[in-house]
């Protein structure tokens, strides 16, 4: 049976359906929805998201639905589709849908079906609702769906926040149903005579999710009537627990996480590992730059002692680098350490990528202050000649400095220098055929100095943006 609903109607279920209630208060309390919000529905025609798409509608949240069909079961899943659309047609609701070919999917991004399936569709949720302007994803999950998402958690290993399982407002994604029970939806839906489809898959125990729905829970309910609900009342607690946690986290980031994202081992971690919380805190202040925990703990064993410069460990988009006592925190490099920029002092000065400027004097006129070769530095004007480019530090780079007759790596200067890496990194080289005759900021080459013969010079002047004494 499908209801019309109209304001009347809708008051009436207000004052008399508990079920209804308990959604909204939840709502309320979590302040799910804007007023005048508008929200996109995950409907796959089950039990828990048809209920929740007619709960949204009798709670006035304006929706369009989704259904994602990806063709797992055949027949079955065209039968889905078609009842979604059905369905979506009768209650007045614009429907989004859209095949995948998950197979294609998996091959190419190596993961399982399930995570295939799951990251297509909040994909496309995301994009349908970034289309259509609205204001986030309302999904079914339940309150059976949160304690098994902890049992989960904990089965494979998990810290507070695996502890707080689902949270009811999360980058975008709304669960309004997680304050009600498979049970309590499955009666609702059979009150109001709403059908629905059933996936014939939701019986099997292959996937881990479904062994705990099928098997545990049932055997934990039957030895332990209470179970359900104090479960729950432990990840509401954990679900604040971690938000204190995570507020104690972010003052300690903003105390230790200093400017060009060093962190100062040698300040605190004798504290911390006295207290046994020191591989917590090190993960917890890398887990932004896409660290996980086994590099945090390693991590702080390389620390112990001594801390070695110069030991690096990876993330996905950094690297962490001990230097000086400290943790340098860098992004990689993606292709910017490669990267030249031309120069030609003959088409005038440069502002970009750092200020450079050229003149061309006579010899006369250099004085010793002129080739400091920090600030400024001198070249005979053989060097126009040559092909000259700016660029970042590379490792293995090597410098032939004034005065000096043996080469010395670029690296060692820096160590000299006590500069920290991310010093390393911004400093700037001049080029001249891809030999380098100017550290900016630090040190001249020895390569094309004025000779006694040269009538002019090329003087250069910066500001780089580091400056040794």
């Amino acid at each position: 049976m499908y209801i019309k609903i109209t304001a009347f109607a809708y008051i009436c279920a207000m004052e008399k359906d508990n079920f209804i209630e308990k959604i909204s208060a939840y709502a309320r309390k979590h302040h799910l929805f804007k007023p005048q919000g508008r929200y996109l529905a995950a409907v796959s025609g089950g039990c828990d998201s048809v209920v929740m798409l007619r709960a949204m509608l009798l709670l006035g949240v304006e929706c369009e639905a989704a259904h994602c069909n990806f063709g797992l079961r055949g027949e079955e899943s065209l039968r889905d589709e078609a009842f979604v659309t059905a369905l979506c047609g009768r209650m007045g609701v614009e429907l989004h849908k859209r095949h995948f070919d998950v197979a294609a999917y998996e091959s190419e991004h190596g993961v399982s079906t399930e995570m295939a399936c799951r990251e297509l569709r909040y994909a496309w949720f995301r994009e349908v609702a970034e289309s259509s302007r609205l204001d986030g994803i309302i999904v079914a999950h339940h309150s059976d769906d949160n304690i098994e998402t902890l049992l989960l958690n904990i089965l494979r290993g998990t810290g507070i926040a695996g502890l707080a399982a689902i949270r009811p407002f999360n980058g975008g994604i709304i669960r309004p149903l997680l304050c009600v029970s498979r049970s309590e939806i499955e009666a609702w839906a059979a009150q109001m005579g709403q059908d629905f489809v059933t996936d014939s898959t939701n019986g099997e125990s292959v996937v881990k999710r479904n062994r705990l729905r099928n098997i545990i829970m049932p055997a934990l309910r039957q030895q332990f009537p209470d179970a359900d609900a104090g479960i729950l009342r432990t990840i509401e607690n954990m679900r604040q627990c971690n938000a204190l946690y995570q507020m104690g986290i972010q003052k300690l980031r903003q105390q230790y996480l200093r400017g060009d994202a060093q962190i100062p081992l040698n300040e605190f971690i004798n504290e911390y590992i006295d207290a046994g919380c020191a591989e917590t805190l090190v993960f917890e202040l890398l887990r932004p730059y896409g660290f996980n925990a086994t590099q945090a703990a390693d991590l702080l064993t390389a620390c112990q002692g001594q801390l070695p410069s110069g030991k690096r460990f990876l993330s996905a988009t950094h690297e962490a680098v001990i230097s000086h006592g400290s943790l340098c925190i860098l992004p990689l490099c993606a292709g910017v350490c490669e990267q030249e920029w031309p120069v030609d002092p003959l088409a005038g000065d440069i502002a970009e990528p750092v200020r450079l400027g050229f003149e061309i004097l006579p010899t006369a006129e250099c004085s010793p202050r002129s080739v400091d070769g920090k600030l400024s530095a001198c070249f005979s004007t053989g060097i126009l000649a040559r092909r000259l480019a700016l660029r970042h530090w590379r490792r293995g780079d090597r410098i032939r400095p004034f005065g000096k007759r043996a080469t010395r790596l670029v690296s060692d200067i820096f160590s000299d220098l006590k500069l920290t890496e991310a010093q390393k990194r911004s400093a700037w080289i001049l080029t001249a055929d891809g030999q380098i005759v100017w550290l900016l900021g630090i040190r001249a080459s020895a390569l094309h100095a004025v000779t006694a013969a040269d009538t002019t010079l090329l003087r250069l002047t910066t500001e780089p943006p580091i400056v040794v004494s």
